[in-house]
């Protein structure tokens, strides 16, 4: 019989980490709301064990469990109980004594200590799809916590955070675009032996030419707009666009062979990183669209100098002597190439190398 007049309580599960007992309970996601009223952000930094939500990411979570309603995965979140609670064990044997029911006086404050940015996209997510609400989401709960504890706990489970690397997210990622970069790497020998699939930042000894991150946005900007409805349909497209710049790069052969590693290619040259892949991919998509006889054309590949040290680079995507990634450098270097392979430019690229020009002018 529980102690406890008035309050909450859940089926849960008893289980000990060195010498503090936590409670597993599984908790309806309509309940949430409820069981977490108390928003610790609106306190000093001094007064909290949490930081201050980030009201940008909610739409994003939110967006993903709605977009996958029917295989949406969420941890569990982390809480703290401020005030009484008691554990009712349904029984006296080894076993039985683990297993019963959390009661949670109503007086008692409820901290989440990790995933409160889950618990906000949950809240957004049910104004959209209320029948969310009967399922449930797991919570591990301490009791008996101090504000001087709860921070200890939340510095511990934030002690050692790894972020899943863009270029695993992505081989493991099941969007449309993600499908069919992965498909187009899988199924080529020659491509399985240039990219990484699990690390976007590859080290001087790294034997990988580049990374699937960077493959999967020069594919991006190879087809344009890659839907759930169209992307089988331009797998082959960008199999075969890709192999065909593959043979016309010395270099990346080379690495195909063993003959060379991705290391030394980036050592001394710009085709062996995101940014060319990704003008490559600008390249291939006005060829697709404007140049009939474009795997023809691709052949002027082999006469470009591909070198570092080639100024045609400079202000482009190499600045200072550094490698540059972005966007506008993707362009710019993109137009090099176009110009290098006597490709006229359009009217946009035109005034981009004319506004490049005159910064360097300025210099």
């Amino acid at each position: 019989m529980s102690q406890i007049a008035s309050g909450m309580s859940f089926p849960a599960i008893k289980g000990q980490q060195a010498n503090d007992e936590y409670f597993i309970v599984m908790c309806p996601l309509k309940r949430l709301k409820k069981i977490f009223s108390f928003d610790e952000g609106q306190l000093p930094v001094d007064k909290r064990a949490q930081r201050i939500i980030n009201e940008e990411r909610i739409p994003d979570i939110a967006n993903y469990i709605l977009a996958n309603r029917d295989d949406y995965v969420f941890s569990a979140l982390t809480a703290c109980i401020d005030g009484e609670s008691e554990f009712i064990a349904i029984g006296e044997a080894k076993h039985e004594q683990k297993i019963g029911t959390l009661v949670i006086d109503e007086d008692a404050e409820l901290y989440i200590t990790d995933g409160q940015h889950r618990n906000a996209a949950i809240q957004e997510a049910l104004t959209q799809d209320p029948t969310l609400g009967d399922e449930t989401i797991s919570i591990v709960f301490f009791a008996s916590k101090s504000l001087e504890e709860r921070q200890k706990i939340f510095k511990d489970l934030n002690l050692y955070p790894v972020k899943t690397d863009s270029s695993l997210s992505i081989t493991y990622g099941d969007s449309p675009d993600a499908k069919l970069s992965k498909t187009v790497i899988f199924e080529s020998e020659q491509l399985r032996k240039l990219v990484h699939m699990e690390k976007s930042n590859l080290g001087p000894r790294s034997k990988k030419l580049v990374s699937h991150s960077a493959v999967n946005t020069a594919t991006k900007a190879l087809l344009g707009n890659i839907t759930e409805a169209n992307y089988q349909e331009l797998i082959p497209i960008a199999s075969e666009y890709w192999h065909e710049v593959l043979a016309n790069m010395p270099s990346w052969i080379l690495v195909c062979n063993d003959e060379a590693s991705g290391g030394e290619i980036r050592e001394e040259s710009i085709n062996a990183y995101s940014v060319t892949f990704h003008a490559l991919g600008l390249l291939g998509c006005w060829l697709l669209k404007h140049d009939k006889k474009w795997k023809q054309t691709l052949k002027r590949l082999k006469k470009v100098d591909w070198s570092r040290s080639n100024s045609d680079w400079a202000g482009r995507c190499v600045v200072n002597g550094s490698m540059y990634n972005n966007t506008k450098a993707a362009k710019l270097t993109c137009i090099k190439i176009k110009q290098l392979m006597s490709i006229e430019l359009s009217e946009s690229e035109l005034l981009a190398e004319q506004t490049l020009q005159k910064e360097v002018t300025q210099q």
